[in-house]
C-alpha cells in the first residue's frame, strides 16, 4: 500500500519482501569499486548459513516445497513426474515457529509499562498516546514488542529504527500534533542488514554507518502499484536512499536528521558482537526439517505400500490387460498361483520411531517446558531444574527488551522534545500457580500472624490465584463489609434490648477492636476457602 503520509520508509514487515536476490547490483565494476550499497558483508553471509534453516521454517510448508532440490532430492532411478509427486505430499510441521510464539507470550504475557524516570514523578500523556501507535500503522506498544521478539529468538537480533516524517519541523508540539508530525518505529530482521562499519578501531567504538535493505511500494497508473528495491544508508545525522537502475546503484534521496547518532536500537537473543549473532533455534530448526524429511520418506513408502503388487505364477504373458474386480477371474495354468506382495510392516514402525524420537528431541531442546509443562504436583526443585534453560533464554531476551526499547524511547524523546518514560518488561516467565496446599498454607500463616492481610493477598495475587485484584481496594472492601456487619449486629441488639433489661456490662475497647479483627480475618476465610474449592473442583 503506497504511503502518503510523509513515512519515507514503507518497509516491508514481514520476511525480506518480494523475492530479490540480496547479491551483487547490476553493475559489477561498481561492487568491485566498493560503491555498491547492496554488498553482503563478510559477517552478513557467514550467518546467512544459520539464517537458512530458520527461514524454510518461518517459510513453512511451502518454503520446504520450493528448497525441494536441496531438502528432498531426486533418488536415483526416480521418475520426474514421481519425485513431483512426493514433493506435493511433503508437509513441514511448525515445531520451530510454535517455539518462538510461545516464548514470546512468556515474555510478553503481562503489558509493558511505562513509569516515570523520576521518583513521585509522572509519564507525559504523550507517551501513553504514543504507545498506542508505535509504527504509525496503528500498531500498539505490546503488539510491536512481540515483532521485535519473534524476529530476535528467531534469527539471532533485530532492530528497530526510530524515524520521523520527511517534513519541515513543526514550531511547536501543538502545531506537530495538528500536522500528525510525530516518530514513529520501523522494525528490521536480521537479514536486511546487509553491513555496517564502525566509527573507529577502537572495540567500544559506536556504529558509524548502518545499509538496510528495504521494498516499497509505489502508485502505478490510475490503480496499480509496484514494489521498488531500495537500500537505506543510515549515518549520524544524515540518511541516504539509493535504487538500482540500468547503469547500477544511483543515489534517489538524502536527507540529514537532528541526531547525532544513527537511530537505531538492536535486540538480542545470542548475542556474539556489535550486530552479529546466532539464532538459539537452529538446533531445532535442523531437526524440524530433518523430521519433516522423513516424513515425507514415511508418507511416501505408505502411499507404494497401500498399493501391493499383484504377482502371477505359470501366467501366459501376451501383453493383454487384466481386469481386477470381483466379477472377473485370471485363467491360470495347472501349477500356476496369484498373491500379492507388500512390504513388511517393521520398516515402516522404525520410521515412525525415528520420526518420534526426533520429536522428542526437539522437545528437550529450546524452551522445552513450553511443549511439556507438568500441571500436576511437582517439587520446587524439579521445576527450577526443568526451567533453567527456557529462563535463561528468556530473561536474555527480555532484559535486552527492555534496553532497546528504551532505547528508541529516548530516540523518539529526542525528535519529540519530551522527557521520555522508563520502560520495564515484565521478568515474571513462570505460569506457575498456586496449588490448593499452598493456598491453604499461606492462610495459615496469616490467621496465625505470621504475615499480614496486604502480604496475603499480594502472594495470591502473584500466584495467579487473584490475579487482577487491587489489594488497597480489597481489604478496604473487606473492612467496609465488617464494619456493616457490625451496624447490622448493633441494630439487632438495640431492638433486643427493648424487650429486656439493660446490660450494664462493659466491654473492654481491646476486645473489641480483636472482636473486630477476628470477624475479619473470618470473612478472609471465609472467601479464601470458597476459593480453594473452587482450585480442587477446576484441578479435578
Amino acid at each position: 500500500m503506497p504511503d502518503n503520509r510523509g513515512y519515507p520508509s514503507g518497509i516491508y514487515n514481514s520476511g525480506d519482501g518480494p523475492p530479490d536476490e540480496l547479491a551483487l547490483g547490476a553493475n559489477r565494476e561498481q561492487a568491485a569499486a566498493g560503491n555498491d550499497p547492496s554488498w553482503l558483508s563478510g559477517p552478513y553471509l557467514e550467518m546467512s548459513t544459520a539464517w537458512q534453516p530458520i527461514k524454510v521454517c518461518v517459510g513453512g510448508t511451502q518454503a520446504f516445497r520450493e528448497n525441494c532440490a536441496e531438502l528432498l532430492p531426486i533418488e536415483p532411478r526416480e521418475d520426474e513426474a514421481a519425485w513431483q509427486r512426493r514433493v506435493s505430499h511433503a508437509v513441514l510441521s511448525p515445531f520451530t515457529t510454535r517455539i518462538a510464539d510461545q516464548a514470546a507470550g512468556l515474555i510478553l504475557r503481562k503489558p509493558i509499562q511505562l513509569e516515570p524516570k523520576e521518583e513521585n514523578g509522572v509519564v507525559d500523556p504523550y507517551w501513553d498516546e504514543f504507545a498506542q501507535n508505535v509504527d504509525g500503522y496503528g500498531t500498539d506498544l505490546d503488539s510491536y514488542a512481540r515483532r521485535i521478539v519473534l524476529s530476535a529468538i528467531l534469527f539471532g537480533h533485530s532492530a528497530t529504527i526510530v524515524d520521523y516524517p520527511t517534513t519541515e519541523p513543526a514550531p511547536n508540539l501543538a502545531i506537530e500534533r495538528q500536522l500528525g508530525l510525530r516518530p514513529y518505529f520501523l522494525q528490521v530482521d536480521a537479514p536486511n542488514i546487509l553491513g555496517w562499519r564502525k566509527a573507529g578501531d577502537s572495540p567500544i567504538a559506536p556504529i558509524g554507518q548502518v545499509r538496510i535493505n528495504e521494498y516499497v511500494t509505489e502508485d502505478l497508473g490510475l490503480f496499480g502499484d509496484e514494489v521498488v528495491r531500495q537500500i537505506r544508508i543510515l549515518e549520524p545525522g544524515k540518511y541516504q536512499l539509493w535504487r538500482r537502475g540500468d547503469d547500477g546503484w544511483a543515489l534517489y534521496q538524502e536527507g540529514t536528521t537532528s541526531l547525532p547518532v544513527i537511530p537505531m536500537a538492536v535486540t538480542y537473543s545470542n548475542k556474539i558482537s556489535e550486530l552479529i549473532s546466532k539464532p538459539p533455534l537452529l538446533p531445532i530448526a535442523n531437526l524440524n526439517i530433518l523430521q519433516a524429511q522423513r516424513m515425507a520418506d514415511l508418507q511416501h513408502s505408505l502411499h507404494v505400500a497401500a498399493l501391493p503388487i499383484l504377482v502371477l505364477k505359470g501366467f501366459d504373458d501376451n501383453d493383454s490387460e487384466i481386469g481386477l474386480s470381483a466379477n472377473s477371474a485370471i485363467l491360470m495354468g495347472v501349477d500356476g498361483a496369484a498373491e500379492y506382495v507388500e512390504p513388511a510392516s517393521s520398516a515402516f514402525e522404525a520410521q515412525q520411531a525415528f520420526i518420534g524420537e526426533l520429536e522428542h528431541q526437539m522437545q528437550n531442546l529450546g524452551i522445552s517446558t513450553l511443549f511439556s509443562q507438568k500441571m500436576g504436583a511437582e517439587t520446587a526443585e524439579s521445576k527450577s531444574l526443568s526451567r533453567a534453560d527456557s529462563d535463561s533464554l528468556l530473561a536474555v531476551v527480555s532484559k535486552d527488551l527492555q534496553a532497546s526499547l528504551q532505547n528508541a524511547f529516548d530516540i523518539a524523546a529526542q525528535y519529540a522534545g519530551i522527557e521520555p518514560p522508563s520502560i520495564q518488561v515484565n521478568r515474571d516467565f513462570d505460569l506457575q500457580t498456586l496449588d490448593p496446599q499452598q493456598v491453604t498454607q499461606y492462610l495459615g500463616l496469616w490467621q496465625n500472624g505470621a504475615i499480614t492481610h496486604a502480604t496475603l493477598l499480594e502472594m495470591l495475587a502473584a500466584g495467579e490465584v487473584l490475579p487482577h485484584i487491587d489489594v488497597e481496594a480489597e481489604i478496604e472492601a473487606v473492612e467496609q463489609e465488617k464494619l456493616l456487619n457490625m451496624d447490622m449486629a448493633q441494630a439487632a441488639g438495640t431492638i433486643a434490648a427493648e424487650d429486656s433489661p439493660p446490660d450494664i456490662s462493659a466491654v473492654d475497647e481491646e476486645e473489641e477492636e480483636e472482636e473486630q479483627e477476628s470477624e475479619m480475618r473470618q470473612e478472609l476465610t471465609r472467601r479464601l476457602l470458597a476459593k480453594r474449592d473452587e482450585l480442587r473442583e477446576g484441578s479435578n
